[in-house]
């Protein structure tokens, strides 16, 4: 029939489908939801906190010195439904590190 899924404060669990072919999508933080067995389709994204240490080597600034830039930045999932779903898009399916390796280029261009 069915399954009752459980999800921690620190990942969002996406229930998409139905016994209708709805392509609403529900997402739960902390808590509870139902799915149904062959017609619900379950997946699980992290909330935690990650931490990239972007780096540039070797950029020139305006006078033509060569400097190497690092910086540390601590990125999450936001819990918002709509920011939850944005990156449910982006991300849904992959691990930490790929998740990482698709952010870390993004923040080194605005590094220099």
């Amino acid at each position: 029939m069915g399954n009752c899924h459980t999800v921690g404060p620190n990942e969002a669990l996406v229930v998409s489908g139905g016994c209708c072919g709805s392509d609403e999508k529900t997402y739960v933080v902390g808590g509870w939801s139902w799915a149904w067995w062959l017609i619900s389709d379950i997946q699980r994204i992290t909330l935690e906190i990650m931490t990239l240490q972007p780096k540039c080597e070797d950029v020139e600034t305006a006078e033509g010195v060569a400097i190497t830039v690092t910086g540390v930045a601590q990125v999450k999932v936001m819990v918002d439904n709509e920011l939850l779903g944005y990156a449910c898009e982006q991300f849904l399916g992959k691990s930490v590190m790929d998740i990482k390796s698709v952010i870390l280029p993004t923040l080194q261009g605005h590094l220099p």
